[in-house]
């Protein structure tokens, strides 16, 4: 399966695509917005394309058999480069995958994501990833929204627990979004699903298998 990841050189991003290129079955991508930025992903031996997601990257699109997007505006930018990141290039970006016939759609959301979010935090970031999951939502893509609680750097547990609505918020190591990702292309029965994700007992693939069942390989 090729992955493009949208948003390769973020945290996340960086994780994800160490995990694919070792894994099997998997061929990601990185996109990213800077040619400085190369270097890292050649260490790591994963190809890199450059260009900005904002502008469009449709041309990226031929021969991807997925799309991860774990890109975001950043927690140091104004509400416009929210919506114009989190919600309208991401839009942009389902409609382009539609056009090229790249079906398979996972979006890196967060817990509370809601087009009328009232959270006094990060309202507007909420809002945004709501309004963009909703679009997905309706798109004839083979969508997945992992939806994780608060992000933190610390070294992944390896252990979960998610349910479609856990009916409250945590924690999660990047690491283990970063797993839980691939957990996600790796199981199709994960498609159409909104998948909440927060620290737990559990172990990432069983945690999965639980929630969704056996699914089927990705593709070859």
């Amino acid at each position: 399966m090729k992955v493009l990841i949208v948003g390769a050189n973020g945290k996340v991003g960086t994780l994800l695509s160490g995990k694919l290129w070792q894994a099997s079955g998997f061929s990601p991508v990185a996109l990213i917005r800077d040619s400085k930025q190369q270097t890292k992903f050649t260490a790591l031996g994963v190809p890199s394309l450059v260009g900005d997601l904002e502008n469009g990257i449709v041309s990226f699109l031929l021969g991807m058999d997925a799309v991860v997007f774990t890109a975001g505006s950043g927690s140091h930018t104004g509400e416009d480069k929210t919506t114009d990141v989190d919600q309208n290039a991401a839009i942009r970006l389902m409609k382009d995958c539609e056009k090229e016939g790249v079906s398979r759609f996972v979006m890196i959301s967060a817990i509370g994501s809601d087009p009328n979010s009232e959270s006094k935090r990060i309202r507007h970031y909420l809002r945004a990833k709501g309004v963009a999951d909703a679009y997905l939502r309706s798109t004839n893509l083979d969508y997945t929204i992992l939806a994780p609680g608060s992000l933190i750097d610390e070294r992944g547990t390896g252990r979960v627990q998610i349910s479609e609505n856990l009916g409250f918020h945590g924690y999660l190591p990047r690491e283990d979004l970063a797993d839980c990702i691939v957990e996600s292309l790796r199981n199709l029965n994960s498609i159409s699903k909104t998948i909440q994700i927060i620290s737990g007992g559990q172990k990432t693939k069983d945690a999965f298998s639980e929630l969704l069942g056996v699914g089927l390989p990705p593709i070859a």
